[in-house]
């Protein structure tokens, strides 16, 4: 078979994948959560009509009139005039053209415009910030660890990793999130330490507005840079503790595992500087195994990996807009909930994608069939 014609049939499968995706949740947006959608527009038009009435310049009859022309535009606006499945057909739609309408409760998030996608975006370089930098510096810094453990098979160095690992694995994120704070914000703020750590979020409040309406203005700004490091610091040093550990205790199994293969044996036994055995007869063989962790991980974390964590800190991403969308609004908002979930399946897509490429550049054996 073809590189190309394996590389086409991998696009068709994962397309076909995204579609039963979009569909089961544009079908549920489309049955249950229109009952919801329904309820606010209501709510929506009751209470433009109450100002109405209090002005005193209509009857009942003209009040009544403009509620149901309120009611009936917002229902055809979002297709609620519509069966079920044509509903979700619609919803289906505008996820893929990224139309992705407007939050019912904008207010909670403090994005003026309303739109999904501007809320999304406005959470967005955060996430990448935080979690994503964070889970691929604790991935590059565990991995060096967990290859030097490795090769030093039963040191103190090898000991000292198992331990960490251990110890890491077993503290939840958010609760070390906690504790962070509480030593670096809180007492050293009671003790009036030249040094104090921020209690939490992205930036300060002169800084924030900003964000919210264009993240990328405050990168322009070197004051609002480093104000912005220094808000990064606990909740970037919190995944990085909790994360390296566990990130060195699979390296180091994954190259154990390849240092007792036969061909890694013959090559020692031929006289082969030691380095180039690791390169050549280690590393690479352990390189398919280790980005497939990597880029399977980094769905998960963009899109709400590190919730909790974001909440303990009060960070500006993408899980605390989960959190918004779901716990906090007086119903869930389901636009929101329905974007995320559709931007974090395309992106799992697209990362499998790349995956089967580099699996043909790092495996030889996949280029021969």
């Amino acid at each position: 078979m073809s590189l190309l014609r394996t590389l086409s049939l991998r696009i068709v499968n994962l397309v076909i994948l995204l579609l039963i995706v979009l569909f089961m949740v544009s079908y549920a947006l489309s049955g249950p959560a229109s009952k919801i959608l329904e309820q606010q527009i209501q709510q929506e038009a009751r209470a433009i009509t109450i100002n109405l009435v209090r002005s005193g310049h209509f009857n009942s009859t003209q009040v009544q009139a403009v509620y149901n022309a309120i009611v009936n535009q917002l229902r055809e606006a979002y297709g609620l005039n519509q069966p079920p499945m044509i509903r979700t057909f619609y919803v289906m739609y505008n996820m893929l053209v990224f139309n992705w309408g407007y939050s019912y409760f904008p207010q909670e998030y403090g994005v003026a415009s309303g739109k999904v996608v501007d809320i999304i975006m406005s959470a967005f370089p955060g996430t990448i910030l935080l979690d994503t930098f964070g889970i691929l510096l604790s991935a590059l810094i565990g991995i060096e660890i967990g290859l030097r453990s490795a090769l030093r098979y039963g040191s103190k160095l090898d000991r000292g990793v198992m331990y960490y690992a251990a110890i890491s694995n077993g503290i939840p994120q958010w609760w070390l999130g906690i504790v962070m704070l509480l030593v670096f914000s809180f007492y050293l703020g009671m003790i009036r330490s030249p040094i104090q750590f921020p209690a939490g979020g992205i930036l300060s409040p002169q800084y924030y507005s900003v964000w919210l309406v264009n993240p990328f203005k405050v990168f322009l700004n070197y004051k609002a840079v480093l104000d912005l490091l220094w808000h990064l610091t606990l909740p970037l040093a919190t995944v990085l503790i909790i994360n390296v550990g566990g990130w060195a205790y699979f390296a180091r199994t994954v190259v154990l595992n390849i240092s007792q293969e036969d061909f890694v044996t013959f090559a020692k036994i031929k006289g082969l500087p030691e380095g180039y055995v690791v390169n050549r007869y280690i590393l690479r063989p352990a390189a398919p195994t280790i980005l497939t962790s990597i880029f399977i991980t980094l769905p998960f974390i963009i899109f709400g990996g590190f919730l909790i964590t974001e909440i303990v800190f009060r960070w500006w991403g993408l899980g605390y807009v989960y959190n918004i969308a779901i716990v906090q609004s007086p119903t869930p908002d389901m636009p929101i909930v329905v974007a995320l979930t559709y931007a974090s399946t395309l992106l799992y897509i697209v990362i499998i994608f790349i995956m089967e490429i580099l699996y043909i550049i790092l495996d030889p054996r996949l280029r021969e069939r």
